[in-house]
């Protein structure tokens, strides 16, 4: 199970307390709470596609979300995060939690606009619904120091949250100044998962989803790691972004649904990239040519790619990932769908 203590500490938490519920209201109708959905079910959506921090115009950065019934989960909250979600037809009220598989600012970047975005508005359906929960990484275990952080290790997720608090001060203490905004991190409730390796723990469990989570390789930022969600409509797992692993094929095993990140190194060195960047693109992701196998050794249903680098269309075309895709799966013999995910694709489980 993850750990958690009621204080901004390493195993810590940013607890809503009186003013998130006051800024809540009155319980909400259903309508209210969440329009997205014509009936209920399992669905994910696909926010943003691409993988890695250069900004494109014509994917936004890596986010997606889990609706289960009238609640919504966020896994990851890249670059445009929150227009995606809005665009998608999901409500601010309905979001329960948030998922972030690492701390690279290209899958984390958007995620305190959430509730400080919330935070000094009035009208209650364009606010949060009360406490939403956030799940991350600790401390990292390999980068012991930096410009940022000298002497100490790199944050975790509370940290962060906590600085990045810090850093809209202004904003915050004018709103509340004011009489109608609140603290942002009143609304979060934050946890730092543990950081053993080979294992999986259970991060969450309600009447109508399970979520667990694994420990995955991605260089020196680690820990890092995959989610897997289970609910009565079927499963879905995303990797994160990860290095071929046993523990994700372990974790993915059988499930509906695969949403695994794809390079193709290859273009990097054809490009002439510089040296480092080919590595680590070889090193810390998974290239294409290797989804398929991990495809089929997981047993999933169906494979979705999603963080895709290079992630700019006009210069790698979706028919040319849907090509690599296709050889992929031949080569290993998979016999599922593998497909490549696009912003704003929309998947049900049922």
């Amino acid at each position: 199970m993850t750990s958690r203590t009621p204080s901004l500490s390493r195993r810590g938490l940013l607890a809503g307390g009186a003013a998130a519920t006051a800024f809540a209201g009155a319980p909400q109708s259903a309508e209210a709470r969440d329009k997205s959905r014509p009936s209920p079910g399992t669905v994910v959506h696909l926010l943003g596609t691409a993988g890695g921090p250069p900004p494109y115009g014509e994917r936004m950065g890596i986010a997606s979300a889990v609706t289960v019934g009238s609640d919504t989960y966020l896994v990851d909250c890249g670059r445009g995060a929150v227009t995606q979600y809005l665009r998608a037809g999901l409500s601010m009220p309905s979001l329960k939690g948030i998922f972030l598989t690492h701390l690279h600012a290209d899958h984390i970047v958007d995620y305190f606009d959430f509730p400080l975005l919330c935070a000094g508005v009035l009208p209650p359906q364009t606010g949060l619904g009360g406490t939403v929960r956030v799940w991350g990484p600790g401390p990292s275990d390999t980068v012991t120091a930096g410009p940022v952080t000298p002497g100490q290790p790199a944050p975790g997720v509370v940290e962060t949250t906590r600085r990045a608090n810090a850093t809209f001060a202004a904003s915050t203490n004018a709103f509340v100044a004011e009489g109608f905004g609140i603290d942002p991190v009143s609304m979060l409730d934050v946890t730092e998962l543990p950081a053993r390796p080979g294992t999986v723990v259970t991060v969450l469990e309600t009447a109508t989803v399970k979520v667990t989570a694994t420990r995955v390789p991605h260089g020196n930022m680690s820990p890092s790691y995959a989610y897997r969600f289970d609910t009565a409509d079927g499963s879905v797992v995303f990797s994160g972004d990860t290095s071929r692993s046993d523990d994700l094929v372990a974790l993915a095993r059988g499930c509906d649904l695969l949403v695994h990140e794809a390079v193709d190194a290859t273009w990097f060195e054809e490009q002439g990239m510089p040296a480092r960047l080919v590595d680590h693109m070889r090193e810390v992701h998974t290239d294409i040519s290797e989804v398929g196998e991990i495809a089929a050794a997981a047993e999933a249903r169906r494979v979705v790619l999603s963080h895709l680098a290079p992630a700019d269309p006009t210069q790698f075309p979706d028919r040319e990932w849907a090509a690599a895709a296709r050889s992929s799966a031949r080569a290993a013999g998979y016999r599922g769908h593998l497909t490549v995910g696009h912003d704003l694709m929309r998947i049900p489980l049922a």
